[in-house]
């Protein structure tokens, strides 16, 4: 069988050779020396679950055996890689670990789908002798997953992780915060840090007791919790042992009320707002002329700063309806004074195009004007993510009586081909000023992992592809030949995925929840 052709994203180049396919013997080992050691590890840790195989990591590469090597390979970046197979064995080179990470991911894909099991005796690990080079278009290829409107354990996040970097994507969004609720712990600084008596444990102590409540969604009200730094700390050590960086959002100056509600003192009469859990959007805003707004979002990005390991700060700035656009201007541009301050790169929507960006700030373009995002791009060199919400929203239903998603983007409903055919260079951007693609879930009406994977997959998949594979590869009926001998792989692994009626499936996936009591008999139950 030729797996070469089922791979996802599209390699760069594939070239089959004419030498017999390689098979995987339970003699095999996987090589590789002290800074390699992570990746081969994690290689090994999956084919020997699959294989029934012992694959000890060892230095010495002899016949049967896969090499995983740094080294210059070609000039395709830092998250190149490059496998070459015989008969003999497989060698993965790359120049850095993220290199090696991504091909292992190809090489995943290059054994059979039953690889993805735990009965060793599912079949003959053989893969065909090729030669692969590959490297991604966009350096950012993320999801967002939006943990305020209904909360994800560490664990979960961690699953969420597992699913999508098979698909090379490399970057997590996490939307801490908004009306319904506050995710992250901000600690007291202490009196001299805090001259307005800020009570700043009552974000989560309040905020995080928070959940949006829908009364289609099942259950109707999202679950609440927050994390500890510690939690975050831990859910970014998780993710950058799989290539992923975590880039933490803050929603400024609208989406606010969760905090208006733990913190009196940022409410120009001095009492504290309700919680809210309604889904209405752009009803809250911060304060322009009170000294304690900016004293509370100096104090919680200097501390979530301090324990975020990438180079990302996101500090929101969308649908601030009810903010005058004087004050917004002003609240936002101290802001990224204040975000650009504590040495991050400081991350918006689209909105906050509209204030004189600092160096190194990108924006995120997801609806309305585009043209403030191109002439920031143009004139101050700010990198712009695409996340148009048309062909990136991933919480869109697929068709109109999908049981969970909304459906506010006109155009839908939405299936994988929406999100695979556009190009994120449009309207005059060039690839040069996209840092990336990332696909966004809002969670309204999401409550489980289970629920989320299905709105996920296989969209997901689709932005994949359009964030690494250059765009002269791409082919909408390729993609969908290989998007369904993908469904044998996902169902193995446990994944929920939507089987698009357009797709001709491998295998169809299990559906253990109902999101809508109209949608119970197709969809089963799930346990309150």
């Amino acid at each position: 069988m030729n797996t070469t052709d089922n791979l996802i994203p599209r390699p760069s180049h594939v070239a089959l050779l004419d030498g017999p396919a390689f098979t995987l013997a339970p003699t095999a080992r996987i090589t590789a020396a002290d800074a390699t050691a992570p990746v081969a590890e994690q290689l090994a840790s999956l084919l020997r679950r699959g294989t029934g195989f012992e694959l000890p990591i060892a230095e010495d590469t002899r016949p049967g055996d896969i090499a995983l090597e740094l080294m210059e390979a070609f000039d395709g970046g830092p998250e190149a890689y490059a496998i070459s197979v015989t008969d003999d064995g497989v060698r993965l080179t790359a120049s850095t670990a993220a290199g090696l990470f991504n091909g292992v991911q190809t090489l995943r894909q290059l054994f059979p789908a039953s690889l993805e099991g735990t009965d060793p005796s599912a079949g003959t690990w053989t893969i065909p002798a090729v030669e692969i080079a590959d490297a991604p278009r966009f350096a950012y290829r993320g999801l967002m997953l939006d943990v305020a409107r209904s909360f994800f354990t560490v664990e979960e996040v961690k699953e969420q992780i597992d699913v999508m970097t098979q698909f090379k994507l490399n970057a997590l969004h996490l939307h801490l915060t908004d009306d319904q609720a506050w995710r992250i712990e901000i600690n007291d600084p202490g009196s001299a840090g805090n001259p307005s008596g800020l009570p700043y444990a009552q974000l989560t102590a309040i905020g995080g007791q928070g959940a949006v409540e829908v009364p289609t969604a099942v259950p109707a009200r999202g679950r609440h919790g927050f994390y500890t730094q510690q939690d975050f700390r831990d859910i970014q050590a998780y993710a950058a042992t799989k290539n992923v960086l975590v880039i933490p959002e803050i929603d400024l100056p609208g989406h606010v009320n969760a905090a208006l509600a733990a913190i009196p003192q940022l409410n120009p009469d001095g009492q504290a707002k309700p919680m809210s859990t309604t889904a209405e959007v752009g009803w809250s805003t911060l304060t322009a002329d009170l000294p304690a707004t900016y004293e509370f979002v100096r104090e919680v990005l200097n501390q979530l700063a301090a324990i975020t390991v990438g180079p990302y700060l996101h500090i929101g700035g969308d649908e601030a309806h009810v903010t005058g656009h004087d004050d917004y201007v002003a609240m936002v541009q101290q802001f990224v004074r204040i975000g650009a301050e504590t040495g991050k790169a400081v991350v918006g929507w689209n909105e906050f195009a509209a204030v004189e960006l600092p160096e190194g700030a990108v924006i995120q373009y997801w609806h309305g004007d585009f043209e403030p995002t191109v002439r920031q791009a143009g004139n101050n060199g700010s990198q712009v993510i695409m996340s148009p919400a048309a062909t990136t929203y991933l919480d869109q239903k697929y068709t109109s009586d999908s049981p969970i998603g909304l459906s506010w983007v006109e155009g839908g409903p939405f299936t994988w081909s929406e999100y695979y055919n556009w190009d994120p260079a449009q309207g005059g951007l060039q690839d040069h000023q996209i840092l990336g693609v990332e696909g966004p879930l809002w969670t309204e009406t999401v409550r489980t992992n289970q629920q989320a994977q299905w709105l996920l997959y296989p969209r997901a998949v689709s932005l994949a592809e359009v964030a690494w594979s250059g765009q002269e590869v791409r082919n909408a009926g390729d993609f969908r030949r290989r998007l369904g001998a993908l469904g044998e792989r996902l169902a193995m692994q446990g994944v929920v995925f939507q089987e698009a009626p357009d797709v001709e499936w491998s295998a169809k996936p299990e559906y253990p929840f109902a999101a809508a009591t109209a949608s119970s008999e197709k969809y089963g139950t799930i346990e309150v």
